[in-house]
C-alpha cells in the first residue's frame, strides 16, 4: 500500500505552528495554575505569617495593651491574619470585651504547637485555617492564623476567567497569527516567482522587499544576483559571439590555402611556401587565441587561489622585454627603467601575466624608433609609451573582450583585443589597485605593486 504524500504549504505550516504554540503556552499555564497556584499561595502566606508574628511580639513585650490591640485589628483587616495570645493560666482581665475576644480565639489554638506550621480543616463549614505559634513566655504563646478558605472559594471562578482569557488569547493570537503569516508567505512567493524567472533566464527587476530582517535580506542578495547573472550571461553571449567571429577568419583562411595546396597540382615552389607560412602564421594566432581564452577562463574560475610570494619586479619586466626582443629590435624601440624598490610580495602568476600583456602591448602599438618608460611613483609602477592614432571614446572599452583601439584598426596591428581584458582580470583578482590614463597619444597604466616586504 503506497503512501500519498500531501504537501503543506509554507502558509499552513507557519499557522499551524503558531496555533501550537499558543495552545501549549496555554495548556502549560492551565497545568501551573491547577498543580502550583495553591502551594504558592500557601507558601507566600506563611511568609508573611512570619513577619507579622515578629512583630506582634516586639509590640506585645515593648508596647500597651490598647497598641497591640490596634495592631491585631489593623492586620487582620489590611491582611486577614489573626493574632491571638495562649495563656495556659486562667486568668481574669480588666477589659472584659478583650478578653472575651481573646478566649474566642485560644479555643481553636489549644491544641496547635510552637514553630511549626499547622493547617487545620473544620467539618460543617468548609472552614480551612493555617496557624503558626511561637512562645512568649512558659506559659504564654502568640499565634497568629489565616483563612485559606478563599482560594478555595474562588477557584471555580479562577477557572472560569482563566479558560475566558485563553479564549480571548487564542482569538487575538489567531487574527494576529493569520495577518503575520500571510506577511510572510507573500513576500517569500514573490521572492519564489522572480526565483523561478531567474532560474529560467528572465531576470526581473525590483525584486528588493523593503523590510530589515532576514527576508528583505534573501530579496537584495536576489536583486543583486539577478543583476550579475544578467551581466555574466550578456558578457558569456557577447564573448561567445565575438571568439566564434575571430575564429571563422582563420579557420576559412587555413581551409582554403590547404584545399589549394591539395587540389592545385601547379603552384610553384614559392607560392607554395607562402601558403604554408600563411597557414602557420594563422594556426599561431588561432593558438594565441585559445591560450589566451584558457587564460581568461581561469580568471573567472572561483578555484583560482591567490598566493603570497617574495618576488623581484626588475627580473620578471627584463624577462617579458627578453620574451618580446623581436618586437623591439624590430621598431629599434628604446627601453628606459627605472624603479627603487624592486623586491615586491605578490602572486607570481598574475604579475608575470600582467606584465608580458602590457610590455607585449606597448612594444605592438609604440612607432618605430619610439621609446617605453618603466619607472615608479610611490607604490606604483607605471609602463608608458606613445602610440599612433587617437583613443578618443574608446578607453572603457579597451578592457573588454576582443575589443580594440581605432588605431589598431585603422594601423592593422596584429591581436585579438584580448590582451588588456586579461590584465583587467587578473588585477581585480589579485585586488590590485591600477589605473590607466589615455592622454592624447601616450598611454600610461599605473599599477599598485611596488610595496616593499618588511
Amino acid at each position: 500500500m503506497s503512501l500519498i504524500k500531501v504537501r503543506v504549504n509554507l502558509f499552513t505550516k507557519i499557522f499551524g505552528f503558531s496555533i501550537f504554540i499558543i495552545l501549549t503556552t496555554l495548556f502549560i499555564n492551565y497545568i501551573f495554575n491547577a498543580i502550583f497556584l495553591e502551594k504558592f499561595y500557601i507558601y507566600r502566606k506563611k511568609e508573611l505569617m512570619l513577619k507579622v508574628i515578629k512583630n506582634a511580639e516586639v509590640i506585645y513585650k515593648t508596647q500597651s495593651d490598647d497598641d497591640f490591640e490596634n495592631y491585631i485589628y489593623d492586620i487582620k483587616e489590611s491582611m486577614g491574619i489573626d493574632i491571638d495570645i495562649r495563656n495556659s493560666r486562667k486568668s481574669h482581665m480588666k477589659n472584659g470585651h478583650s478578653m472575651m475576644g481573646m478566649m474566642r480565639r485560644n479555643s481553636s489554638i489549644e491544641n496547635i504547637p510552637y514553630n511549626e506550621f499547622v493547617d487545620k480543616e473544620f467539618l460543617g463549614n468548609d472552614a480551612r485555617i493555617l496557624y503558626y505559634g511561637e512562645e512568649l513566655t512558659p506559659d504564654k504563646g502568640i499565634f497568629v492564623s489565616t483563612s485559606l478558605s478563599v482560594i478555595q472559594a474562588h477557584s471555580h471562578e479562577s477557572n472560569v476567567f482563566n479558560i475566558m482569557t485563553a479564549l480571548i488569547a487564542l482569538i487575538i493570537s489567531l487574527g494576529s497569527g493569520l495577518i503575520f503569516s500571510k506577511r510572510i508567505t507573500k513576500d517569500i512567493s514573490s521572492l519564489n516567482e522572480k526565483a523561478n524567472k531567474i532560474a529560467k533566464l528572465d531576470f526581473p527587476k525590483n525584486i528588493e522587499i523593503d523590510r530589515d530582517d532576514e527576508i528583505g535580506d534573501l530579496s537584495r542578495n536576489l536583486e543583486k544576483m539577478s543583476k550579475e547573472l544578467s551581466t555574466s550571461i550578456g558578457n558569456l553571449k557577447s564573448f561567445v559571439s565575438n571568439a566564434s567571429h575571430e575564429l571563422r577568419t582563420p579557420i576559412a583562411v587555413i581551409c582554403s590555402h590547404a584545399t589549394a595546396l591539395l587540389e592545385d597540382k601547379q603552384i610553384n615552389e614559392k607560392d607554395r611556401r607562402k601558403y604554408y607560412e600563411i597557414i602557420l602564421k594563422v594556426g599561431n594566432e588561432m593558438k594565441e587565441l585559445i591560450e589566451n581564452l584558457l587564460t581568461l577562463s581561469k580568471l573567472d574560475s572561483t578555484v583560482f587561489k591567490i598566493k603570497n610570494e617574495n618576488l623581484n619586479i626588475r627580473d620578471i619586466v627584463e624577462d617579458a622585454l627578453e620574451k618580446y626582443d623581436i618586437l623591439e629590435l624590430e621598431k629599434d624601440i628604446t627601453i628606459k627603467m627605472k624603479f627603487k624598490t624592486e623586491k615586491i610580495v605578490g602572486d607570481s602568476r598574475i604579475i608575470k601575466l600582467v606584465i608580458n600583456n602590457l610590455i607585449q602591448n606597448a612594444l605592438k602599438y609604440s612607432d618605430i624608433g619610439g621609446e617605453i618608460d618603466i619607472f615608479q611613483e610611490e607604490e606604483f609602477l607605471l609602463i608608458k609609451n606613445k602610440f599612433k592614432g587617437n583613443l578618443d571614446g574608446d578607453k572603457a572599452k579597451l578592457f573588454q573582450p576582443f575589443a580594440r583601439g581605432k588605431n589598431a584598426e585603422e594601423f592593422k596591428f596584429d591581436g585579438m583585443g584580448l590582451g588588456l581584458s586579461i590584465v583587467d582580470k587578473a588585477l581585480k583578482l589579485a585586488a590590485i589597485e591600477y589605473n590607466l590614463i589615455v592622454d592624447e597619444n601616450t598611454f600610461t597604466m599605473k599599477l599598485k605593486i611596488l610595496k616593499t616586504i618588511d
